[in-house]
């Protein structure tokens, strides 16, 4: 019994932490007036790489297990130059809750906690639709990890990688640069197009030095444009800085498929020093076990059979199962990243700390 798209799915709830206020002195977000959306020219299919000129249109529903043919676009853009505008504004704002981590040199997180506009960028449908549409035939969500609402990767010059080899903790991705790289040197964003464990191979045999032949490097259109990848299935990194006249910085949004059965990429183990990792993630699973089971009672099916209203109850039973072991640790669902510097995987081990307003 295959997942039913036109079921409804529940888009995941807000979280409200009473330790953090929203600001007030921001737009409200307004989709008529901070889109002006573009196709990319072509997108890349996971089967062999290869570049087609539009977005894929399968002949077959969506297999039982969610899987898109995506596995990148090319550069396009969202956001009008007011909601550029806007974004820069906020993002100037956020500087001041810069963090870094041992995988990353300077990031911030948790913006979809204090900002409204933040909040509703994220949630858009316009933007779920037009994203949905690339993926060619993947509905979309917001991730569930509210944490994840639009995190900020920032490079500045002289320092490390701004960001290790590695798959992403969510399924999909939308990298939107935010700054003006015409004057910069390095910070690219790079990309082995091979399978997930055949990238890491290639990354362990030559020691994070891998040739260029193996290496895809994006291209943006320059600033307020962006690209759309299945980050968790595809191994990338972005490169440190040799010199620049401002700081590289990067704005991702997270998203997932409607589809509960699909491949579960979210990961908890990336995240879970953060304050809000438990509750987040208990929610999606709780998602995916709901939504599994509302699929057979509102989906297109006919009548379901005892055995198959214990089929899904048992689903929902392990997606649950599974989130309380990963959260007491009886198992784990990391997947860590490279670290250059000791030439090996390394994982989550350390939270990440405050950035000094004199660190860059």
């Amino acid at each position: 019994m295959n997942f039913d798209k036109s079921c409804p799915v529940p888009i995941p709830p807000l979280l409200n932490d009473p330790e953090i206020e929203l600001y007030t002195d921001e737009p409200v977000f307004d989709p008529d007036i901070h889109l002006s959306m573009t196709e990319p020219d072509f997108i890349v299919l996971r089967d062999g790489f290869q570049h087609v000129p539009k977005a894929p249109q399968l002949c077959q529903p969506v297999a039982a297990n969610g899987d898109s043919q995506l596995a990148y676009t090319g550069p396009f853009r969202l956001l009008s130059d007011e909601g550029y505008r806007v974004l820069r504004m906020i993002l100037e704002r956020e500087m001041a809750h810069r963090q870094c981590d041992d995988r990353h040199p300077a990031m911030i997180r948790l913006s979809g906690y204090r900002s409204k506009w933040i909040q509703d960028f994220n949630r858009c449908p316009r933007i779920l639709e037009h994203l949905s549409n690339l993926t060619g035939d993947i509905r979309l969500l917001p991730t569930t990890l509210q944490s994840s609402y639009s995190h900020v990767n920032i490079g500045y010059a002289g320092g490390p990688n701004i960001d290790s080899y590695h798959c992403d903790s969510v399924p999909y991705v939308l990298i939107l640069l935010a700054c003006d790289m015409t004057n910069t040197v390095g910070g690219e964003l790079q990309l082995i197009e091979r399978d997930p464990k055949d990238a890491l191979n290639l990354i362990e045999q030559y020691k994070g030095q891998v040739p260029n032949e193996y290496i895809r490097t994006i291209d943006y259109l320059g600033q307020n444009s962006c690209v759309f990848m299945q980050g968790s299935r595809i191994v990338h990194r972005v490169k440190g800085i040799h010199s620049c006249t401002e700081p590289r910085i990067t704005v991702v949004n997270s998203y997932m498929s409607t589809n509960p059965f699909a491949a579960e990429s979210t990961r908890y183990d990336t995240f879970r020093h953060e304050k809000p990792a438990a509750l987040e993630y208990t929610l999606h699973k709780t998602w995916r076990a709901n939504a599994k089971i509302l699929d057979l009672a509102v989906g297109g099916h006919g009548w379901p059979t005892n055995d198959q209203v214990i089929e899904r109850l048992s689903m929902a039973i392990d997606e649950l199962s599974q989130c309380r072991d990963i959260l007491t640790n009886t198992t784990s669902d990391k997947i860590g990243y490279y670290d250059e510097k000791k030439q090996k995987m390394a994982y989550y081990d350390t939270p990440a700390v405050a950035l000094k307003d004199t660190e860059n």
